[in-house]
């Protein structure tokens, strides 16, 4: 039997074991070189969570995104996240599903994470850029503005109900994308999926940036379980892909993939489209 062609580009999610959460990461050398440093947590356990690091800058954007993982109540998390922002230290909170955004240069941190009870939910960091740096950034000794001006750097995402009828499509998802700031080449999506079947009839695609494609368990417990069976072509060749554990996709600039397939399904799982352009851009060629 021929070796795969694209396998390196299908990559097992493998989880650290921290006090507080498991967690992926993978750094841009493991995605192709992409200008993206990716990691994927679930946390589990109620409390306060101080990440450590003082005020800083990166030369890239970074963006926090937090999600809930429970598929009958799609847009809840009983979780939020303070950050500071800005030279100031305007304090800005996210309480709901949504993404937080340091756009190029920008002062940010403190970081702290509460939540109230047990309940799991998930967070992914996005760096855009091949190697993780910081510039530490002198906290000013004045309480942070009353005036807010960073609002818009904290957005919370819309869940919206698809009503699927057929097809292995998402049920609920929401949509984000960076156009409206400066320096964040990034769109996303962050969607439950339940059904059985082709995902999009018009498949194959490819973008002209590149991407990673997302599939995650929603077990805090065992993250590597992702609960269904999907297959996904990759290539002009259509080579065929098995996905059935918490599973990253890597798609590179131009690279044609899909159709994507739900053959099997024993409970609900996560998906997160993380694409490296500003808005969404899709040639079909189904």
């Amino acid at each position: 039997m021929p070796a795969a062609k694209y396998g390196h580009l299908v990559k097992n999610l493998v989880f650290q074991e921290f006090p507080n959460r498991k967690r992926a990461r993978f750094e841009s050398n493991d995605l192709e070189e992409l200008e993206l440093i990716f990691g994927w947590g679930i946390w589990s356990l109620a409390g306060e969570y101080d990440f450590g690091v003082g005020r800083h800058l990166h030369p890239h954007a970074e963006c926090f995104v937090l999600t809930g993982l429970h598929y009958e109540n799609p847009g809840h998390v009983s979780t939020e996240i303070e950050i500071e922002m800005g030279e100031e230290g305007e304090k800005q909170v996210l309480d709901s599903p949504g993404i937080i955004v340091a756009p190029p240069d920008f002062p940010h941190a403190p970081i702290i994470i509460r939540n109230s009870n047990d309940r799991p939910f998930g967070t992914m960091m996005i760096y855009l850029g091949r190697e993780y740096t910081h510039s530490n950034v002198p906290v000013k000794d004045e309480p942070p503005p009353a005036e807010k001006k960073y609002g818009g750097l904290v957005q919370k995402f819309e869940m919206h109900d698809t009503e699927r009828k057929s097809g292995g499509n998402a049920d609920y998802i929401a949509s984000w994308d960076g156009k409206d700031i400066e320096g964040v080449n990034l769109n996303l999506t962050w969607a439950f999926h339940t059904g059985l079947g082709t995902w999009h009839e018009k498949d194959p695609h490819y973008h002209p940036y590149g991407e990673v494609l997302l599939f995650v368990g929603l077990d805090a417990e065992n993250p590597e379980y992702l609960g269904a069976e999907i297959e996904i072509a990759m290539g002009e060749e259509q080579e065929v892909h098995i996905i059935n554990t918490s599973t990253l996709v890597v798609v590179p600039k131009g690279l044609v993939h899909c159709p994507v397939i739900t053959r099997k399904v024993e409970n609900p799982y996560g998906f997160s489209a993380i694409s490296l352009n500003n808005e969404h851009e899709t040639t079909w060629l189904g």
